[in-house]
């Protein structure tokens, strides 16, 4: 089932239009994932070493330890066992900040439904917890890998508009209270709230030894104030306004900027996360593979 057809069953034409676009978006981004560099974005499962056997025929001579045959002239097969299958959740945060710009908006949720895509089709489980925004959808979708869970994220993400404020140490708490066995949080946000305020939160899922990956999607034109003519900008969150002269402010602001970001690196170095940063107005393919192929706690 895909996610047009489970919109279909929800009966509201918008939605499944919405859904059929993040679907079409995920499938581009996931067919990219395999052209030119980024061909190796499927990650095999680790096996985990028991210890040694000795040899037996008819066992492969390809699984003899030859090394240890030259040592004292033993044949013995080292004896693995798979580990348990790496759990998916997505956490995407629907705040208002997020959607100040519909490019930054549109992006964290084609960034969001690539991932998801991109998980199950490695066989494994994906789930998606959203923290704040507006709407009537879900707002956590369980990780499963059936044949209908890519459409129940895709519904969930079409359903969402954004709206107040994602309180991200809320939501990484939350989200670690759910963690069990080996999972990898994938998180979606701006990260706009100021880093003192949740970097310490973060220790709520990696104390839970999951492997911590974020995706920071921000707009250029919002970031380098390109408009010139004096404005009075408006917060989406708590829809204050203040007069904003983007020529005057622009160098201080410049080093507000580079200090947050900073600031919001250093937040998921020092929790061993990673961080992929991607632009509203650029393609994501190449976040997504970073984010993909990076090793398990690995900035």
């Amino acid at each position: 089932m895909t996610g047009a057809d489970a919109a279909q069953r929800v009966g509201d034409p918008a939605l499944l239009a919405r859904a059929r676009g993040l679907h079409l978006a995920a499938r581009r981004l996931v067919a990219g994932l395999h052209a030119g560099p980024h061909l190796a974005v499927r990650r095999g499962h680790e096996a985990e070493f028991l210890g040694y056997q000795p040899y037996v025929p008819p066992h492969p001579l390809k699984d003899v330890d030859w090394r240890v045959f030259a040592r004292n002239d033993r044949l013995v097969v080292r004896e693995r066992r798979a580990e348990r299958e790496l759990s998916c959740m997505l956490v995407f945060d629907a705040s208002a900040d997020l959607g100040s710009t519909p490019a930054k908006w549109r992006q964290a949720l084609e960034v969001t439904a690539g991932l998801a895509c991109a998980v199950l089709a490695n066989g494994d489980p994906v789930g998606l917890r959203i923290g704040a925004g507006g709407g009537g959808g879900e707002r956590f979708v369980p990780a499963r890998r059936s044949g209908g869970q890519l459409a129940r994220i895709l519904v969930a993400l079409a359903s969402v508009r954004p709206a107040g404020r994602a309180e991200l140490s809320k939501l990484f708490a939350d989200v670690g209270e759910r963690a069990q066995g080996r999972t990898l949080v994938g998180l979606v946000s701006d990260f706009m709230e100021d880093p003192a305020a949740w970097s310490g939160a973060l220790s709520a899922l990696t104390r839970r030894n999951v492997d911590l990956r974020a995706v920071q999607v921000y707009d250029r034109d919002e970031l380098d104030l390109t408009h010139d003519e004096p404005a009075r900008l408006v917060s989406p969150e708590t829809g204050g306004t203040f007069p904003v002269d983007p020529g005057a402010i622009r160098p201080a602001f410049a080093e507000v900027v580079t200090a947050w970001r900073s600031e919001v690196r250093a937040a998921f170095v020092a929790h061993r996360g990673l961080l992929v940063p991607v632009a509203a107005q650029d393609s994501a393919v190449s976040a997504l593979a970073a984010w993909l192929a990076a090793r398990p706690g690995a900035p």
